[in-house]
């Protein structure tokens, strides 16, 4: 599958281009420096923009949590994220009420946590497919709802000590760490 990572390169008033890089997620350094000089060689970022003309108000709306692990965005700045699904997937056939968020607004909720660098964010991942594991497990056995425990992943994201600014994280679609 690889560590895949969205691309939004800004190009002039005409809005941003969006890239695929397949292995991006796992070399996200090397590319925000590669994009950042407008160097991004073709093994690290599909050439051809899949996408045109996407202006900064669609840019979360075209990201897939489902699809990306990583996203970088740049303009006059280069800033790269972490995406962290918050959905929780439980081993039962009944669709959880985040299945049925996704099935009316099409996406999934989603942390954007600010690039914690590549040791940070491995650590971050592994943290995040843990906790999911567990919840998940929590919702199969009827000990918690999976609206909070999507809620409780989102706090300990937020809380993580390899977040490296927690007011910084971009929440998608609903997500968010609660009052």
């Amino acid at each position: 599958m690889g560590a895949r990572t969205l691309v939004a390169i800004e190009r002039d008033a005409d809005g941003y281009d969006l890239h695929r890089s397949q292995w991006g997620g796992e070399h996200v350094d090397r590319l925000v420096d590669l994009v950042r000089a407008d160097e991004a060689p073709p093994d690290l970022v599909d050439p051809e923009p899949f996408r045109s003309g996407v202006s900064a108000d669609e840019l979360l709306d075209s990201l897939d949590p489902r699809e990306f692990e990583a996203f970088v965005v740049a303009d006059d700045r280069t800033e790269a994220y972490l995406v962290c699904r918050l959905g929780i997937e439980t081993g039962r056939e009944a669709a959880t009420a985040d299945d049925d968020a996704v099935a009316a607004t099409g996406t999934e909720s989603a942390a954007l946590v600010p690039w914690p660098g590549e040791a940070a964010a491995e650590r971050l991942r592994r943290f995040v497919r843990t906790a999911k594991d567990l919840l998940g497990d929590a919702v199969d056995a009827g000990l918690v709802p999976a609206p909070a425990a999507t809620q409780y992943l989102a706090v300990r994201i937020a809380r993580h000590p390899d977040t490296p600014d927690p007011a910084a994280i971009l929440w998608v679609e609903g997500g968010g760490p609660g009052p």
